[in-house]
Formats: C-alpha cells, structure tokens, sequence
C-alpha cells in the first residue's frame, strides 16, 4: 500500500480548508485576509490602476475558492493561490493582445476564419454587460449596490465603502459573495439554455 504524501500546507491554512470544504465559508474569508496582500501586490505590477488591481484580486480569490476541493495540501495555499494569480494574469494579458496568440495561431493552424468578427463580438459583449446588470437587479440589496457601484460605475473600494459606510473587509465580503451567486445563476442559465 502506498504511503500517503505529507501536507506541506500550513496546519491552520489547512484547517481552515477543510472547514470550508465542509460548507463553514467564513474560514474562507480567514484564508482572503491573510493572502490577499500578497495577490494584490502582483495585481499592482501586471495592471495599471488600483480598481483593476482589486478586481483581479477577488477573481483569483474566487477561482481559489471555486477549485478548492482540488488543492491537496502538497504545497504551501500561498503557493496554489499565486499560481492561479499568474495563469490569471497571463490568461488577461493574452486576451487584451490577441495579435500575439492570433500570429502562434497562423503558423500553427491551417484553420482560419473561425473567430468571430468584431462586430459580432461587440454585439455579444453587449448582449452578456445587460445580462448581467438584469442580474445584478435582481440581488439582494447588501450585495446589490457595492457591486453596482465597482463595476458600473468604476468606483474604487476605498470610496464605496466611505460612500456606504462599510468597513473594507466588509464591503469585499459583500462584492465576493454577491459575485459568488452571479456565477451560479449564470451557470444555471447556461446550463439551462444548453437544454
């Protein structure tokens, strides 16, 4: 019988996963607090301002929490979670140059044409922006306006939470969780338009 790997994870980290995997979420927020610097601090170096800063750190940090069952503790969570940050970063950086992956594309496929024209990606930008502002209505009013606020109206952390009076681990609990049920209502809808 094989011998199983130690955890090299750190014992509380640990704990706190386990304790998410078992449905307690706020020991989720315990792991966001203590690395959250860390992510945001490589944020600053890849984006140009600090609202994308910010933005990118909790998308890390919801990808973490979404693939958590997969983390096995045979590294450091800081480790796992700056490795999610970097694929995060090269995954944007491709996307906002796609000449660069268009010009490996060309030599290393004969297929072409495939991609959609931009007229037809702006349509479906557009048509995905008011899908999710129908949704975004449609949340409770604590998660409601703190997201309205960053994401439509481009408004920074610092001044959402003077505007609403709300501490800042707070207001990046709400946005988090707020976030978290959009991405379920978004996936029941493409599950339900695969139908």
């Amino acid at each position: 019988m094989k011998p199983e790997e130690p955890i090299l994870c750190d014992p509380e980290d640990w704990a706190n996963i386990q304790n998410v995997l078992a449905g307690d979420f706020e020991s989720f927020e315990q792991l966001v607090l203590k690395y959250e610097a860390m992510v945001y601090s490589q944020a600053k170096k890849a984006f140009r301002n600090e609202a994308e800063a910010e933005d990118f750190t909790q998308d890390v940090f919801l990808k973490a929490f979404e693939g958590l069952s997969t983390f096995r503790g045979k590294s450091k969570f800081s480790t796992w979670v700056f490795s999610i940050a970097r694929n995060e970063i090269i995954r944007r950086y491709r996307k906002e140059h796609p000449e660069i992956d268009a010009s490996i594309d060309t030599l290393s496929s004969d297929k072409l044409g495939d991609n959609f024209s931009s007229q037809e990606s702006e349509v479906l930008e557009k048509e995905t922006t008011e899908k999710i502002r129908s949704l975004v209505d449609k949340l409770p009013e604590l998660y409601r306006k703190p997201i309205s606020l960053h994401y439509f109206e481009n408004m920074s952390y610092k001044d959402i939470s003077e505007n609403l009076n709300l501490k800042m681990n707070t207001l990046k609990s709400y946005i988090f969780r707020g976030k978290e049920i959009l991405r379920d209502w978004l996936k029941k809808d493409d599950e339900h338009g695969k139908r």
